[in-house]
This record gives structure tokens, C-alpha cells and sequence, in this order.
């Protein structure tokens, strides 16, 4: 007697149409917790860059109002002139001052790179006029004579105070980052230049408060990480990525239409900025100096006037890819990671041509310091046949992929531009 197979066992066919039933759930899951997953990363990373976006206007508005150390040397009387009783300042150099010392400011009291804390501030000149008196003791009118003019130097921080030496005499801000950072810290070393503005980021929140409270309490823990292991904390994003920090991002896109260039710059009120001195010509093999990087096309025969920038912070996004360039590129395609704004190569040459035509008799060093946000000066030694060849803060990357890398990016500007 034949027995009956089993009817209770299930045919290979039915297994596998189960496992296929079970994976195509199983992905419709995954995807939607990471759907989730990267919505709450990118809720938290603009919920960070909105809290350190609102402490750096708030250090920005501070700086248009204050007070600084400056003395004029109204009192020189060189020898051999008896009726010389001292000098003025011009007004204008007076206003081109103050606007030097609130830039080398922003340079030490808003670092993006470690070599805006370790250098030290710079160094201020003015142009004077004569003061002289007849023998009847009458002043006499020397405004107009430009060759008699002189350069002095004025009273600033100490400009000898570089990074553990000579830290006396600088701004409080200043030395509360240095302060922070570890002495063992090899500043030129790779891991110390990684993630500079991450960096930059945490000493300014570790130093400031919103509303009688630490502005670093405002961040989540999980959020300040030391991901390059060098002894410096960092600001992460919601995916554990150091955020992006430039401060003056003369060189950014601006896809999303915020920035007006005709804007002049806020903290330059009566125009003292070199650029609007000067003459250009497109003929000379220094006009480059008098314009700055815009869009796609270096134009030298316009002189463009420095536009007010601010801060820009950002975030790579899911892809950990932040496509732009954070340290100026050469135009032989060298980034500088270790760039710093007050190397003597990029200080201004002390001539008629730089500093304005009412200055003809400018004497003493054949540069000066000029902090300059607009790299007016980068600009012009890396030209290739009157156009720029490098690369500025906060433009692209030269590479094919940048483009791609930018699309899932957060930054500042897109929050004010679109909160949500």
C-alpha cells in the first residue's frame, strides 16, 4: 500500500517568494529610517550652524562700536625745525585706520586658521600733516603740501606679541584662544592644519555666551568631537563632520542669490578702503591689485569696491564632501592650507599706485602690513594673462566632482535665504 507525501511542507518556489516578500519589506524599512535618519541629521545641523551663525553677527555688530586703543604722535617735533610744532592726522587716514585695526580684529576675534591666533597684531601707519607756526606764532595752512607729508605709526596691540612669546598688550579675546590651545601643538603639522575652521569654531563658542549663558551649551555634546586627534575640539554636524568656517569668503558662488555686491562694506562708513583711491589701468601690470575675484571672470580694467562679506558656515552634508575651497590655491594649483593674512608677501607696497595718489610722498618700508579681506594682493601675483588663476575662499574646488559635492551642502546663507 502506497503511503501519501506530506501536503504540510512548503515547495522551494513558496520559500523564495517569501524571501523576496521579505527583503522588498525589509528595504522599504531601511529606507525609511534612513529617509528619517538623514532628516533628523540635517534638522540637527541646521539647528548647530543657526547657533554659531548667531553669535558671529553678534561679535560682527560689536565690532562696528568699538573703541580703540590708538594714540596719534601729534607731539613729534623732528630736529632742526624750529616751527614745527607737531603733526595732525589727516581725516582720511584717521577713518583708514580705524577700518585697519576692525579687520585685523575680525582676523583675531573671529580665527578661521590657527595663523590668525598665533600672529600677532599688526602693525598701523598714518599719514600726517605738518604743523607749523610763523615767528608770529600763527599756524600756517601745509594740508596742501603732500611732499612734506610723513608716515607714522600709531599705538595698536603689540605687534611683537606672537603666539607664546610676548602674549602681553593684545586683544582679551585673542589671548583666551591661545590660552586654549595645546602647547605641545606642532602648528604647521597636517593634523593641526586639518580642520582649521571646525576648530576656530569651538574656541569662539567656548568663549562666548548667548543670553548670560556659555554659547557652547547651546550645542549638543555629541556635536564637539577632536575627529584629526590633535588636541583641538571641533564643531561637528549632524553626521559627525567638522563644519566648514571661512570668515571672509571673498570667492563664494552664491547660488542661492544673497549677496549684493553693491553693498559697500559696513565697517568702511566713510570709504577709506584703498580701492577707492586709486585709478585703474588696464594697460599696467598692476591693475590686478585694484579689482577683486568675482564669478567666473577676473576683470581688470573695472575697479570693484569691497562689498560687505559675512561669515559663511557650513556643513558637507550626507556625502561628507564639502566641495569648496576653504584655503586659497595659487595658480599653480597649490593650496595654502597654511595661509596666513599678514605674511609679509602679501602686504601692500608703500606707493602712490596702492595706497592713493595723495600720498606722493609716502616714505619708509617698502611694504606694510594690510589685512585684507578681498586678497587684493594674492589676486595680483597669481594672475595668467590678466585673469585669475587660482582659487579664493569659498569658491569651487578644481575638481570635476565639486559641483556634484556642493548640491547637499548647509550653510548660513541658505538658512537666512530659506529657514526651513
Amino acid at each position: 500500500m502506497n503511503q501519501q507525501r506530506s501536503k504540510t511542507a512548503f515547495t522551494l518556489v513558496e520559500v523564495l517568494v517569501v524571501i523576496v516578500i521579505l527583503s522588498i519589506m525589509g528595504a522599504m524599512v531601511t529606507t525609511a529610517v534612513s529617509g528619517v535618519t538623514t532628516t533628523a541629521k540635517r534638522s540637527r545641523t541646521k539647528t548647530i550652524i543657526s547657533i554659531v551663525d548667531s553669535v558671529l553677527a553678534e561679535h560682527y555688530a560689536n565690532l562696528k562700536y568699538r573703541q580703540l586703543p590708538v594714540e596719534i604722535p601729534d607731539l613729534f617735533i623732528p630736529s632742526g625745525n624750529a616751527n614745527e610744532v607737531g603733526f595732525e592726522v589727516l581725516a582720511s587716514e584717521a577713518a583708514r585706520v580705524r577700518l585697519m585695526m576692525i579687520r585685523d580684529l575680525q582676523r583675531m576675534e573671529i580665527p578661521d586658521r590657527l595663523s590668525d591666533i598665533t600672529t600677532a597684531p599688526s602693525q598701523m601707519y598714518a599719514a600726517t600733516n605738518q604743523v607749523l607756526i610763523d615767528n608770529s606764532g600763527n599756524v600756517i595752512n601745509t594740508r596742501d603740501q603732500k611732499n612734506q607729508r610723513k608716515i607714522m605709526t600709531v599705538s595698536w596691540y603689540s605687534p611683537n606679541a606672537t603666539f607664546l612669546v610676548g602674549g602681553d598688550n593684545i586683544p582679551s579675546r585673542l589671548a583666551a584662544y591661545r590660552s586654549r590651545m595645546p602647547t605641545g601643538l606642532t602648528l604647521n603639522s597636517p593634523e593641526a592644519l586639518a580642520n582649521q575652521g571646525a576648530e576656530c569654531l569651538y574656541l569662539i563658542m567656548a568663549t562666548s555666551f548667548v543670553g548670560g549663558s556659555p554659547a557652547l551649551e547651546a550645542i549638543p555634546s555629541s556635536n564637539i568631537g577632536d575627529t584629526d586627534n590633535d588636541g583641538l575640539r571641533e564643531i561637528l554636524d549632524g553626521w559627525g563632520n567638522p563644519l566648514g568656517f571661512i570668515r571672509w569668503p571673498v570667492g563664494y558662488a552664491d547660488p542661492e542669490l544673497s549677496i549684493d555686491k553693491t553693498i559697500p562694506d559696513e565697517f568702511d562708513l566713510f570709504r577709506s578702503d584703498y580701492a577707492y583711491t586709486m585709478v585703474p589701468d588696464s594697460t599696467s601690470s598692476t591693475a590686478g591689485a585694484y579689482d577683486v575675484f568675482t564669478g567666473s571672470t577676473y576683470r581688470n580694467n573695472k575697479t570693484i569696491k569691497p562689498w560687505s562679506m559675512r561669515p559663511l558656515v557650513f556643513s558637507a552634508g550626507s556625502d561628507g564632501e564639502y566641495g569648496i575651497t576653504t584655503n586659497p590655491i595659487t595658480g599653480a594649483g597649490v593650496p595654502m592650507a597654511n595661509y596666513n593674512y599678514q605674511a609679509s608677501n602679501w602686504w601692500w607696497p608703500t606707493t602712490a599706485a596702492f595706497y592713493g595718489e595723495e600720498l606722493p610722498g609716502r616714505t619708509g618700508a617698502a611694504t606694510s602690513p594690510f589685512p585684507d579681506p578681498y586678497l587684493r594682493v594674492f589676486v595680483n601675483s597669481n594672475l595668467n594673462n590678466g585673469q585669475f588663476a587660482g582659487r579664493l575662499p569659498g569658491q569651487l574646488r578644481p575638481t570635476t566632482t565639486s559641483a556634484n559635492e556642493v548640491t547637499d551642502n548647509i550653510n548660513n546663507y541658505q538658512l537666512q535665504v530659506s529657514p526651513r
